[in-house]
């Protein structure tokens, strides 16, 4: 493991010189979630210990039957079977910084990447905003700073010199959209592909695509979004030219990817949307939308009403074409004619099994 070393107080108010910073920036030998700390803190000490991180952080680390992550810079192939790791095999920061043979962000030239899962909303002006009030400087080290990502590779950053940092190696991509073989049998299914071809064709958003840590987060932006187009046009609801599609018809039909976790995540992907002249609004129906672990619920608690829809129309430009039935159609006659490859062949947009 790549040690960065660095004095600070750890929980038990002791001095200590060495540190493991994760790629993003994080102290993984002072989470909670490692196994660092799990074998610091007296069994009879945990409960305590727990429920203080979770005053700050709004999460609680809990015991589990393993003994805790052991950071994202051990080789894929030492880590446990446990599921939890898989976060840490498919990390874009991690493979971006392994790619490039740099301990973590703070050593690349492109530091501070858009692209990055560094975070910067755990500094101690924010938690302070957070709690209602100011935490000292000693709270901050206890029970923050492992997690102040972005703060830590600024500090990791200011420290290097000028040799120690590397640009990047560029990687390029090309979409996958499958050549035609003939023709569309109306103008509308055409109208619709040359929409999707656009999309197909963009970088859903992201700059620095030619990075590794861009490529993976276009990788996932773009799984997302062939399914989700996928879902609302087989099962959104079409009146007039508007398409709604509840979270609960989400939800059932996500597999095998995740739903946005929250707000901020969903707007990510109606933006990229806007950018094509779909305009979608997020109505949210209960009080009560995220559970206690952070994530967005698909039904409101003790009921089977869905937590939150979507409203779905075009922009002027487009609004004189039926867009989402000619949508439902063409994905319906892929359906008829492909079977179980029809989503793959959307996804890459092979169209040729409903061609003249």
């Amino acid at each position: 493991m790549n040690l960065y070393k660095l004095k600070v107080i750890d929980y038990f108010g002791e001095s200590i010189l060495e540190q493991i910073i994760s790629r993003c920036g994080n102290i993984c030998s002072e989470c909670p979630w490692s196994m660092f700390m799990r074998k610091k803190i007296a069994k009879e000490d945990w409960e305590y210990y727990a429920k203080e991180i979770k005053s700050y952080t709004g999460y609680k680390p809990v015991k589990y039957e393993w003994e805790g992550c052991l950071g994202c810079l051990t080789p894929t192939e030492e880590f446990p079977s446990h599921p939890f790791y898989n976060f840490l095999k498919k990390c874009r920061t991690r493979k971006c910084a392994g790619y490039n043979e740099v301990p973590n962000c703070a050593y690349c030239g492109r530091f501070p990447c858009a692209n990055t899962v560094a975070r910067n909303d755990y500094t101690q002006e924010k938690v302070s905003e957070k709690l209602g009030k100011e935490i000292s400087d000693d709270e901050y080290e206890r029970y923050v700073r492992m997690f102040d990502g972005m703060g830590n590779l600024k500090k990791i950053r200011s420290g290097l010199s000028p040799t120690q940092i590397k640009n990047p190696k560029l990687v390029s991509h090309e979409p996958e959209i499958t050549e035609l073989t003939g023709a569309f049998e109306n103008d509308n299914f055409k109208l619709v592909y040359e929409k999707l071809v656009e999309i197909a064709n963009s970088n859903l958003g992201i700059k620095g695509v030619d990075t590794i840590s861009g490529f993976e987060l276009y990788k996932e932006r773009k799984e997302f979004l062939w399914r989700f187009l996928w879902i609302i046009g087989l099962y959104g609801k079409i009146e007039n030219d508007e398409l709604s599609i509840d979270s609960a018809t989400l939800y059932e039909n996500r597999k095998p990817l995740s739903l946005p976790k929250n707000e901020e995540e969903w707007k990510v992907f109606l933006n990229i949307l806007l950018e094509f002249g779909i305009i979608t609004e997020l109505e949210i129906k209960t009080d009560k939308l995220y559970t206690p672990g952070g994530y967005m619920r698909a039904k409101i608690p003790k009921s089977n009403e869905p937590a939150y829809n979507l409203k779905i129309k075009t922009s002027s430009g487009l609004q004189k074409y039926p867009i989402f039935k000619i949508l439902n159609e063409l994905i319906t006659k892929l359906l008829e004619d492909s079977g179980k490859r029809a989503f793959s062949n959307f996804k890459k947009l092979n169209f040729n099994s409903i061609l003249q």
